[in-house]
Protein backbone atom coordinates (compact mmCIF):
# COMPACT_ATOMS: atom_id res chain seq x y z
CA UNK A 1 0.00 0.00 0.00
CA UNK A 2 0.83 1.62 0.86
CA UNK A 3 0.77 1.04 0.60
CA UNK A 4 -1.51 -1.60 1.48
CA UNK A 5 -3.43 -1.72 3.96
CA UNK A 6 -6.81 -2.96 8.51
CA UNK A 7 -11.50 -3.57 11.65
CA UNK A 8 -14.88 -4.12 12.80
CA UNK A 9 -17.22 -7.09 12.79
CA UNK A 10 -21.21 -7.24 12.09
CA UNK A 11 -21.67 -7.33 16.07
CA UNK A 12 -19.90 -4.09 16.69
CA UNK A 13 -22.25 -2.18 14.50
CA UNK A 14 -25.19 -2.19 16.41
CA UNK A 15 -22.87 -0.75 18.90
CA UNK A 16 -22.71 2.38 16.69
CA UNK A 17 -25.03 5.44 17.32
CA UNK A 18 -28.30 4.97 15.36
CA UNK A 19 -27.59 8.47 13.57
CA UNK A 20 -24.49 7.01 12.30
CA UNK A 21 -25.89 3.18 10.92
CA UNK A 22 -28.41 5.28 9.05
CA UNK A 23 -26.08 7.97 7.37
CA UNK A 24 -26.09 5.43 4.35
CA UNK A 25 -28.51 7.34 1.37
CA UNK A 26 -28.65 10.49 4.13
CA UNK A 27 -28.30 14.10 1.68
CA UNK A 28 -25.64 15.64 3.84
CA UNK A 29 -23.55 11.89 4.83
CA UNK A 30 -21.16 10.24 2.70
CA UNK A 31 -20.38 6.71 4.33
CA UNK A 32 -17.23 4.81 3.55
CA UNK A 33 -16.39 1.37 4.55
CA UNK A 34 -12.84 0.91 5.06
CA UNK A 35 -11.06 -2.37 5.97
CA UNK A 36 -8.37 -0.78 8.41
CA UNK A 37 -8.00 2.17 11.11
CA UNK A 38 -5.95 5.39 10.83
CA UNK A 39 -2.69 3.48 11.77
CA UNK A 40 -0.73 6.50 11.85
CA UNK A 41 -2.45 9.97 12.37
CA UNK A 42 0.70 12.17 11.99
CA UNK A 43 0.86 13.54 8.13
CA UNK A 44 4.19 13.28 8.17
CA UNK A 45 4.63 9.95 9.37
CA UNK A 46 1.31 8.35 7.55
CA UNK A 47 2.65 6.18 4.72
CA UNK A 48 -0.43 3.40 4.39
CA UNK A 49 -4.22 3.36 4.25
CA UNK A 50 -4.87 6.97 5.99
CA UNK A 51 -4.61 8.29 2.62
CA UNK A 52 -8.45 8.22 2.55
CA UNK A 53 -8.61 10.69 5.08
CA UNK A 54 -5.63 12.46 4.77
CA UNK A 55 -6.60 14.01 1.28
CA UNK A 56 -9.92 15.14 2.67
CA UNK A 57 -8.45 16.67 6.06
CA UNK A 58 -5.06 18.17 4.23
CA UNK A 59 -3.74 19.17 1.50
CA UNK A 60 -0.84 19.68 -0.55
CA UNK A 61 0.61 22.80 -2.88
CA UNK A 62 -0.41 20.50 -6.10
CA UNK A 63 -2.86 17.89 -7.05
CA UNK A 64 -2.27 15.11 -10.30
CA UNK A 65 -4.85 15.32 -12.62
CA UNK A 66 -6.97 12.21 -13.72
CA UNK A 67 -6.00 10.61 -16.95
CA UNK A 68 -7.15 12.55 -19.90
CA UNK A 69 -7.35 15.88 -18.00
CA UNK A 70 -5.77 19.03 -20.42
CA UNK A 71 -3.19 19.44 -17.63
CA UNK A 72 -1.19 17.12 -15.74
CA UNK A 73 -1.47 19.37 -12.46
CA UNK A 74 -4.08 21.85 -10.52
CA UNK A 75 -3.26 24.02 -8.27
CA UNK A 76 -4.26 23.46 -4.46
CA UNK A 77 -2.30 25.34 -1.89
CA UNK A 78 0.14 26.88 -4.46
CA UNK A 79 -2.11 28.90 -7.40
CA UNK A 80 1.46 28.76 -9.59
CA UNK A 81 4.72 27.97 -9.87
CA UNK A 82 7.95 27.56 -12.11
CA UNK A 83 11.80 26.62 -11.89
CA UNK A 84 14.71 27.61 -12.99
CA UNK A 85 16.32 26.73 -16.15
CA UNK A 86 19.07 24.89 -14.42
CA UNK A 87 16.43 22.99 -12.79
CA UNK A 88 17.93 23.25 -9.21
CA UNK A 89 14.91 26.46 -7.69
CA UNK A 90 11.35 25.86 -7.89
CA UNK A 91 9.45 28.88 -6.40
CA UNK A 92 5.68 28.13 -5.82
CA UNK A 93 3.43 30.96 -5.24
CA UNK A 94 0.68 30.14 -2.84
CA UNK A 95 -2.81 30.82 -2.08
CA UNK A 96 -4.14 33.69 -0.37
CA UNK A 97 -6.72 33.91 2.84
CA UNK A 98 -6.19 29.67 3.17
CA UNK A 99 -6.63 29.03 7.21
CA UNK A 100 -6.07 25.51 8.89
CA UNK A 101 -8.54 23.60 10.63
CA UNK A 102 -7.24 25.37 13.92
CA UNK A 103 -7.62 29.05 12.77
CA UNK A 104 -3.78 29.45 12.24
CA UNK A 105 -3.17 31.31 8.75
CA UNK A 106 -1.57 28.96 5.91
CA UNK A 107 1.60 30.75 4.54
CA UNK A 108 5.06 30.40 3.40
CA UNK A 109 6.62 29.56 6.33
CA UNK A 110 3.79 26.56 6.69
CA UNK A 111 5.20 25.21 3.92
CA UNK A 112 8.21 24.96 5.14
CA UNK A 113 8.04 23.77 8.65
CA UNK A 114 5.51 20.64 7.30
CA UNK A 115 8.47 19.56 4.68
CA UNK A 116 11.33 20.17 7.11
CA UNK A 117 9.35 18.62 9.93
CA UNK A 118 8.64 15.69 7.87
CA UNK A 119 12.15 15.71 6.50
CA UNK A 120 13.69 15.92 9.52
CA UNK A 121 11.26 12.68 11.28
CA UNK A 122 12.46 10.03 8.83
CA UNK A 123 9.61 8.63 8.66
CA UNK A 124 6.80 7.36 6.44
CA UNK A 125 7.61 8.61 2.44
CA UNK A 126 10.45 11.27 3.86
CA UNK A 127 12.52 9.98 1.04
CA UNK A 128 10.70 11.62 -1.54
CA UNK A 129 12.19 14.92 -0.62
CA UNK A 130 15.86 13.57 -1.12
CA UNK A 131 17.06 15.87 -3.46
CA UNK A 132 15.58 19.02 -1.49
CA UNK A 133 18.65 20.83 -0.13
CA UNK A 134 16.67 24.24 1.67
CA UNK A 135 12.95 25.67 1.75
CA UNK A 136 13.07 29.12 1.56
CA UNK A 137 10.37 31.76 2.91
CA UNK A 138 10.89 34.66 0.50
CA UNK A 139 7.90 36.01 1.56
CA UNK A 140 3.98 35.21 3.34
CA UNK A 141 2.88 34.02 -0.51
CA UNK A 142 6.38 32.56 -1.86
CA UNK A 143 8.19 29.56 -1.09
CA UNK A 144 11.25 28.11 -3.04
CA UNK A 145 12.74 24.78 -2.86
CA UNK A 146 16.65 25.09 -3.26
CA UNK A 147 18.06 21.51 -4.66
CA UNK A 148 21.02 19.84 -4.52
CA UNK A 149 20.55 17.84 -8.08
CA UNK A 150 16.94 18.12 -10.53
CA UNK A 151 13.59 16.64 -9.38
CA UNK A 152 10.19 16.82 -10.56
CA UNK A 153 9.07 19.37 -7.22
CA UNK A 154 6.14 20.08 -9.17
CA UNK A 155 5.50 15.97 -9.21
CA UNK A 156 6.85 15.60 -5.53
CA UNK A 157 4.17 18.06 -4.33
CA UNK A 158 1.89 16.49 -5.52
CA UNK A 159 2.18 13.01 -3.40
CA UNK A 160 -0.20 11.65 -1.85
CA UNK A 161 1.88 11.11 1.56
CA UNK A 162 5.23 13.06 3.02
CA UNK A 163 3.17 16.49 0.87
CA UNK A 164 0.84 17.27 2.91
CA UNK A 165 0.84 21.08 4.71
CA UNK A 166 -0.44 21.35 8.51
CA UNK A 167 -0.52 24.17 10.69
CA UNK A 168 3.01 24.68 12.73
CA UNK A 169 1.23 25.22 15.88
CA UNK A 170 -0.57 21.75 15.58
CA UNK A 171 3.09 20.36 14.46
CA UNK A 172 4.78 21.71 17.66
CA UNK A 173 2.54 19.64 19.95
CA UNK A 174 4.43 16.02 18.49
CA UNK A 175 2.99 12.73 16.72
CA UNK A 176 1.60 12.19 20.37
CA UNK A 177 -1.40 14.52 19.66
CA UNK A 178 -1.82 13.33 16.62
CA UNK A 179 -2.22 9.97 17.40
CA UNK A 180 -4.95 10.84 19.76
CA UNK A 181 -6.77 11.57 16.32
CA UNK A 182 -6.22 15.42 16.11
CA UNK A 183 -5.66 17.14 12.85
CA UNK A 184 -5.24 20.67 11.39
CA UNK A 185 -4.94 20.80 7.76
CA UNK A 186 -6.94 23.37 5.45
CA UNK A 187 -8.76 20.30 3.50
CA UNK A 188 -12.08 20.65 3.28
CA UNK A 189 -13.73 18.30 5.76
CA UNK A 190 -12.03 18.44 9.50
CA UNK A 191 -11.87 15.41 12.35
CA UNK A 192 -15.39 15.53 14.50
CA UNK A 193 -14.66 12.31 16.05
CA UNK A 194 -12.38 9.17 15.68
CA UNK A 195 -13.89 5.74 17.66
CA UNK A 196 -10.55 3.64 17.55
CA UNK A 197 -11.85 0.24 15.49
CA UNK A 198 -14.99 1.77 14.90
CA UNK A 199 -15.13 4.67 12.56
CA UNK A 200 -13.91 8.04 11.61
CA UNK A 201 -16.57 10.76 11.42
CA UNK A 202 -15.16 13.92 9.17
CA UNK A 203 -17.22 17.40 8.97
CA UNK A 204 -17.39 20.12 6.39
CA UNK A 205 -14.63 22.69 7.53
CA UNK A 206 -16.82 26.00 7.51
CA UNK A 207 -13.66 28.42 6.76
CA UNK A 208 -12.38 26.07 3.55
CA UNK A 209 -11.49 28.42 1.04
CA UNK A 210 -12.80 26.43 -1.54
CA UNK A 211 -16.38 27.59 -0.12
CA UNK A 212 -19.40 25.54 0.31
CA UNK A 213 -21.60 26.74 -2.61
CA UNK A 214 -23.34 23.97 -5.05
CA UNK A 215 -23.45 20.11 -4.13
CA UNK A 216 -21.61 18.86 -1.33
CA UNK A 217 -21.34 16.26 1.47
CA UNK A 218 -21.35 18.03 4.81
CA UNK A 219 -20.33 14.77 6.35
CA UNK A 220 -18.18 12.38 5.86
CA UNK A 221 -17.78 8.51 7.91
CA UNK A 222 -15.23 6.12 7.11
CA UNK A 223 -16.32 3.12 9.31
CA UNK A 224 -14.29 0.38 9.57
CA UNK A 225 -15.37 -2.73 8.74
CA UNK A 226 -13.42 -6.25 8.57
CA UNK A 227 -15.59 -8.38 7.08
CA UNK A 228 -15.81 -7.88 3.92
CA UNK A 229 -19.49 -9.90 3.03
CA UNK A 230 -20.44 -7.28 5.40
CA UNK A 231 -19.29 -4.70 3.02
CA UNK A 232 -21.09 -6.28 0.26
CA UNK A 233 -24.37 -6.46 2.42
CA UNK A 234 -23.58 -2.98 3.10
CA UNK A 235 -23.24 -0.96 -0.38
CA UNK A 236 -26.65 -3.00 -1.65
CA UNK A 237 -28.71 -1.88 1.34
CA UNK A 238 -27.36 1.24 0.93
CA UNK A 239 -25.89 1.74 4.54
CA UNK A 240 -22.41 2.83 2.75
CA UNK A 241 -21.86 4.66 0.00
CA UNK A 242 -18.45 2.75 -0.79
CA UNK A 243 -16.71 -0.51 -0.14
CA UNK A 244 -13.32 -0.65 -0.26
CA UNK A 245 -13.38 -4.57 0.51
CA UNK A 246 -16.10 -6.49 -1.85
CA UNK A 247 -14.14 -9.74 -3.42
CA UNK A 248 -13.97 -10.20 -7.16
CA UNK A 249 -16.25 -12.86 -6.56
CA UNK A 250 -19.27 -10.44 -5.12
CA UNK A 251 -18.64 -8.34 -8.35
CA UNK A 252 -21.26 -10.06 -10.67
CA UNK A 253 -23.67 -9.90 -8.21
CA UNK A 254 -23.10 -6.68 -7.63
CA UNK A 255 -23.46 -5.24 -11.01
CA UNK A 256 -26.61 -6.74 -11.38
CA UNK A 257 -27.67 -4.95 -8.25
CA UNK A 258 -30.33 -1.87 -8.34
CA UNK A 259 -28.54 0.68 -7.11
CA UNK A 260 -25.07 -0.04 -7.41
CA UNK A 261 -22.54 0.45 -9.85
CA UNK A 262 -18.88 -0.95 -10.45
CA UNK A 263 -16.29 0.88 -11.58
CA UNK A 264 -13.06 -1.35 -12.86
CA UNK A 265 -10.25 1.09 -14.46
CA UNK A 266 -6.43 -0.08 -15.26
CA UNK A 267 -4.58 1.06 -12.09
CA UNK A 268 -1.11 1.87 -11.18
CA UNK A 269 -1.28 -0.86 -8.51
CA UNK A 270 0.10 -4.38 -8.27
CA UNK A 271 0.21 -7.13 -5.75
CA UNK A 272 2.77 -9.80 -4.88
CA UNK A 273 4.26 -12.21 -2.21
CA UNK A 274 7.79 -10.48 -1.15
CA UNK A 275 10.05 -13.37 -0.51
CA UNK A 276 12.02 -13.10 3.05
CA UNK A 277 15.99 -13.04 1.99
CA UNK A 278 16.88 -13.12 5.22
CA UNK A 279 14.97 -15.94 6.86
CA UNK A 280 15.92 -19.65 6.48
CA UNK A 281 15.32 -21.43 4.22
CA UNK A 282 13.90 -18.77 2.08
CA UNK A 283 17.33 -16.93 1.76
CA UNK A 284 18.60 -19.35 -0.68
CA UNK A 285 17.96 -17.92 -4.26
CA UNK A 286 17.43 -21.25 -5.57
CA UNK A 287 14.50 -21.75 -3.08
CA UNK A 288 12.87 -18.51 -3.94
CA UNK A 289 13.11 -19.08 -7.49
CA UNK A 290 11.33 -22.69 -6.42
CA UNK A 291 8.52 -20.62 -5.15
CA UNK A 292 8.55 -18.33 -8.39
CA UNK A 293 7.81 -21.25 -10.38
CA UNK A 294 5.54 -23.06 -7.80
CA UNK A 295 2.80 -20.23 -8.78
CA UNK A 296 0.22 -20.27 -10.88
CA UNK A 297 -0.30 -17.52 -12.45
CA UNK A 298 -2.77 -17.91 -15.13
CA UNK A 299 -5.27 -19.57 -12.50
CA UNK A 300 -4.70 -16.58 -9.74
CA UNK A 301 -5.29 -13.78 -12.78
CA UNK A 302 -8.17 -15.71 -14.60
CA UNK A 303 -10.11 -17.41 -11.66
CA UNK A 304 -9.18 -16.02 -8.35
CA UNK A 305 -9.39 -12.31 -9.98
CA UNK A 306 -12.10 -13.27 -12.07
CA UNK A 307 -9.82 -11.53 -15.11
CA UNK A 308 -9.29 -8.01 -13.28
CA UNK A 309 -5.78 -8.51 -13.44
CA UNK A 310 -2.96 -9.42 -15.83
CA UNK A 311 0.04 -10.88 -15.22
CA UNK A 312 2.65 -9.16 -13.01
CA UNK A 313 6.08 -8.55 -14.71
CA UNK A 314 7.96 -7.51 -11.92
CA UNK A 315 7.99 -4.97 -9.37
CA UNK A 316 6.95 -1.95 -11.27
CA UNK A 317 3.22 -2.18 -13.20
CA UNK A 318 3.09 -2.35 -16.77
CA UNK A 319 0.52 1.12 -16.58
CA UNK A 320 3.33 3.15 -15.06
CA UNK A 321 6.23 4.28 -17.36
CA UNK A 322 9.33 3.04 -15.95
CA UNK A 323 8.49 -0.62 -16.53
CA UNK A 324 10.75 -2.74 -17.76
CA UNK A 325 8.91 -5.29 -20.58
CA UNK A 326 11.91 -7.56 -21.26
CA UNK A 327 12.66 -8.91 -17.52
CA UNK A 328 12.75 -13.03 -17.28
CA UNK A 329 9.77 -14.82 -16.44
CA UNK A 330 8.60 -17.25 -14.27
CA UNK A 331 5.78 -19.60 -15.48
CA UNK A 332 3.95 -22.61 -13.55
CA UNK A 333 6.70 -25.18 -13.55
CA UNK A 334 6.48 -27.57 -10.55
CA UNK A 335 8.76 -29.85 -11.96
CA UNK A 336 11.38 -26.64 -12.33
CA UNK A 337 10.19 -25.68 -8.77
CA UNK A 338 11.41 -29.17 -7.29
CA UNK A 339 14.48 -29.36 -9.31
CA UNK A 340 15.51 -25.72 -7.89
CA UNK A 341 14.94 -27.09 -4.23
CA UNK A 342 17.11 -30.47 -5.04
CA UNK A 343 19.99 -28.47 -6.12
CA UNK A 344 19.57 -26.32 -2.85
CA UNK A 345 20.45 -28.82 -0.98
CA UNK A 346 18.18 -28.23 1.37
CA UNK A 347 16.56 -31.60 2.92
CA UNK A 348 12.23 -31.33 2.70
CA UNK A 349 11.72 -31.96 5.62
CA UNK A 350 13.76 -28.48 6.67
CA UNK A 351 11.30 -27.00 4.16
CA UNK A 352 9.13 -25.45 6.91
CA UNK A 353 7.59 -21.92 5.30
CA UNK A 354 5.52 -19.36 6.56
CA UNK A 355 2.90 -16.98 4.66
CA UNK A 356 1.52 -14.05 6.08
CA UNK A 357 -1.47 -12.30 4.83
CA UNK A 358 -4.13 -9.37 5.28
CA UNK A 359 -6.83 -11.97 6.02
CA UNK A 360 -9.41 -9.53 5.27
CA UNK A 361 -8.95 -10.48 1.61
CA UNK A 362 -10.60 -12.72 -0.27
CA UNK A 363 -7.88 -13.11 -3.18
CA UNK A 364 -4.67 -12.86 -0.85
CA UNK A 365 -6.26 -15.95 0.97
CA UNK A 366 -7.64 -17.91 -2.21
CA UNK A 367 -3.95 -17.26 -3.89
CA UNK A 368 -2.23 -18.30 -0.74
CA UNK A 369 -4.37 -21.51 -0.15
CA UNK A 370 -3.49 -22.02 -4.10
CA UNK A 371 0.42 -21.89 -3.61
CA UNK A 372 -0.11 -24.00 -0.57
CA UNK A 373 -1.78 -26.69 -2.10
CA UNK A 374 0.65 -26.96 -4.73
CA UNK A 375 3.54 -26.58 -2.52
CA UNK A 376 2.09 -29.82 -0.77
CA UNK A 377 2.92 -31.47 -4.33
CA UNK A 378 6.07 -31.19 -4.20
CA UNK A 379 6.89 -31.76 -0.36
CA UNK A 380 6.74 -28.19 0.53
CA UNK A 381 4.75 -27.00 3.75
CA UNK A 382 3.50 -23.95 4.00
CA UNK A 383 1.77 -22.08 7.20
CA UNK A 384 -0.70 -19.27 6.50
CA UNK A 385 -0.73 -16.61 8.74
CA UNK A 386 -3.62 -14.92 8.15
CA UNK A 387 -3.98 -11.49 10.26
CA UNK A 388 -4.84 -7.62 10.27
CA UNK A 389 -2.48 -5.41 8.07
CA UNK A 390 -1.41 -3.39 11.34
CA UNK A 391 -0.36 -6.42 13.60
CA UNK A 392 1.39 -8.71 9.84
CA UNK A 393 3.36 -5.37 8.76
CA UNK A 394 4.76 -4.85 12.56
CA UNK A 395 5.85 -8.26 12.83
CA UNK A 396 7.41 -8.64 9.32
CA UNK A 397 9.32 -5.97 9.76
CA UNK A 398 11.08 -7.45 12.39
CA UNK A 399 13.42 -10.42 11.58
CA UNK A 400 12.58 -12.40 14.91
CA UNK A 401 8.89 -12.33 13.68
CA UNK A 402 8.68 -12.16 10.14
CA UNK A 403 7.37 -14.87 7.46
CA UNK A 404 8.99 -15.98 4.71
CA UNK A 405 6.42 -14.66 2.81
CA UNK A 406 4.53 -11.46 3.05
CA UNK A 407 1.36 -10.20 0.85
CA UNK A 408 1.86 -6.75 -0.46
CA UNK A 409 -0.08 -4.27 -2.85
CA UNK A 410 1.88 -1.45 -3.68
CA UNK A 411 0.56 1.86 -4.85
CA UNK A 412 3.09 5.24 -6.15
CA UNK A 413 3.36 7.83 -3.50
CA UNK A 414 3.25 10.21 -6.37
CA UNK A 415 3.44 9.35 -10.10
CA UNK A 416 7.18 7.48 -10.52
CA UNK A 417 8.37 4.25 -10.86
CA UNK A 418 11.34 4.36 -8.65
CA UNK A 419 8.58 4.59 -5.42
CA UNK A 420 8.27 0.94 -6.11
CA UNK A 421 11.91 0.43 -5.93
CA UNK A 422 12.76 2.69 -3.13
CA UNK A 423 9.99 1.57 -1.13
CA UNK A 424 10.26 -1.90 -1.19
CA UNK A 425 13.67 -3.11 -2.55
CA UNK A 426 16.56 -0.51 -1.68
CA UNK A 427 18.41 -1.68 1.71
CA UNK A 428 17.01 -0.23 4.96
CA UNK A 429 18.44 -0.28 8.20
CA UNK A 430 15.61 -0.96 9.70
CA UNK A 431 12.56 -2.24 7.25
CA UNK A 432 9.44 -0.17 6.72
CA UNK A 433 7.97 -2.09 3.57
CA UNK A 434 11.07 -3.56 2.38
CA UNK A 435 9.75 -6.33 4.13
CA UNK A 436 11.75 -9.19 1.84
CA UNK A 437 14.77 -7.50 4.03
CA UNK A 438 16.47 -7.53 0.63
CA UNK A 439 20.17 -5.92 0.41
CA UNK A 440 22.01 -5.36 -3.17
CA UNK A 441 24.30 -2.63 -3.52
CA UNK A 442 24.37 -2.83 -6.93
CA UNK A 443 20.13 -2.65 -6.73
CA UNK A 444 20.60 0.70 -4.23
CA UNK A 445 23.46 2.57 -6.97
CA UNK A 446 21.28 1.81 -10.05
CA UNK A 447 18.00 2.76 -7.89
CA UNK A 448 19.98 6.06 -7.08
CA UNK A 449 20.86 6.74 -10.28
CA UNK A 450 17.46 6.64 -11.70
CA UNK A 451 16.34 9.02 -9.01
CA UNK A 452 18.97 11.48 -9.78
CA UNK A 453 18.35 11.10 -13.60
CA UNK A 454 14.39 11.60 -13.54
CA UNK A 455 14.57 15.68 -13.26
CA UNK A 456 17.13 15.88 -16.10
CA UNK A 457 16.73 12.59 -18.86
CA UNK A 458 14.07 10.51 -18.16
CA UNK A 459 15.81 7.98 -20.62
CA UNK A 460 18.62 7.32 -18.37
CA UNK A 461 16.40 7.03 -15.61
CA UNK A 462 14.14 4.63 -17.25
CA UNK A 463 17.25 2.58 -18.33
CA UNK A 464 19.10 2.36 -14.46
CA UNK A 465 15.25 1.51 -12.99
CA UNK A 466 15.32 -1.45 -16.26
CA UNK A 467 18.86 -2.96 -15.04
CA UNK A 468 17.40 -2.92 -11.22
CA UNK A 469 14.02 -4.61 -11.95
CA UNK A 470 16.45 -6.92 -14.00
CA UNK A 471 18.39 -8.22 -10.37
CA UNK A 472 15.26 -7.98 -8.65
CA UNK A 473 13.54 -10.65 -10.54
CA UNK A 474 16.80 -12.70 -10.74
CA UNK A 475 17.30 -12.90 -7.05
CA UNK A 476 13.39 -13.93 -6.82
CA UNK A 477 13.24 -11.24 -4.08
CA UNK A 478 9.27 -11.49 -4.62
CA UNK A 479 6.47 -12.99 -6.24
CA UNK A 480 5.66 -10.68 -8.78
CA UNK A 481 1.92 -12.06 -10.00
CA UNK A 482 -0.45 -9.41 -10.71
CA UNK A 483 -1.17 -5.93 -12.31
CA UNK A 484 -4.76 -5.45 -10.63
CA UNK A 485 -7.53 -3.12 -11.47
CA UNK A 486 -8.88 -1.10 -9.61
CA UNK A 487 -12.20 -1.75 -7.76
CA UNK A 488 -14.59 1.06 -6.91
CA UNK A 489 -18.14 -0.26 -5.62
CA UNK A 490 -20.40 2.85 -4.95
CA UNK A 491 -23.80 3.46 -4.47
CA UNK A 492 -25.32 5.12 -7.85
CA UNK A 493 -26.73 7.62 -6.48
CA UNK A 494 -23.62 9.37 -5.03
CA UNK A 495 -22.51 11.60 -8.00
CA UNK A 496 -19.15 13.36 -9.45
CA UNK A 497 -16.80 10.35 -8.84
CA UNK A 498 -13.76 10.49 -11.33
CA UNK A 499 -10.91 7.40 -11.05
CA UNK A 500 -7.36 9.37 -10.23
CA UNK A 501 -4.21 6.35 -9.99
CA UNK A 502 -2.72 8.84 -8.41
CA UNK A 503 -4.55 8.65 -4.80
CA UNK A 504 -6.14 5.83 -3.02
CA UNK A 505 -8.12 8.26 -0.99
CA UNK A 506 -12.10 9.56 -2.51
CA UNK A 507 -11.92 13.29 -3.06
CA UNK A 508 -15.34 13.80 -0.87
CA UNK A 509 -15.54 17.42 -1.56
CA UNK A 510 -16.05 16.86 -5.29
CA UNK A 511 -18.58 14.13 -4.46
CA UNK A 512 -22.86 14.11 -4.17
CA UNK A 513 -26.00 12.70 -3.53
CA UNK A 514 -28.38 12.75 -6.59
Amino acid sequence: MKKKLLVLCLAMMFALPAAVLGAGGAKDTVVFAAYGDIKDWDPSVAFSLEVVMLVSVYEPLVWYNPPGSKELLRPALATSWETSDDGLTWTFHLRKGVKFHDGEPFNAAAVKYSIDRTMKMKKGAYYVWSAVKEIKVVDDDTVQFLLKEPAPIDLIASSQYAAYIFSPKAGEKGTDWFMQGNAAGTGPYKVDSWEKSQQVVLKKFEDYWGGWDGNHFDRVVLKIVLEKSTQVQMIKSGEADFASLAPVDSLPGLRKTAGVEVITPKSWQNSMFLINTRKFPTDDPKIRQALSYAWDYNAVVNSIYNGLATIGEGPIPKTMWGHNPNLPKYEFNLKKAEQLIKESGIPKDKLKLTLAYIGTSQEYENCAQLLQANLAKIGVQLELLPGPWGTIWEKAKNLDTAPNLQSMTWWPTYPTPNDWLLGMFKTEKKALFNLSHYSNLKVDTLIDEGVKMEGIDRDAAIKAYGLAQKIIVEDAAAIFYADIAARTIKRASVQGYVYNPAYNGLFFYQLYRK
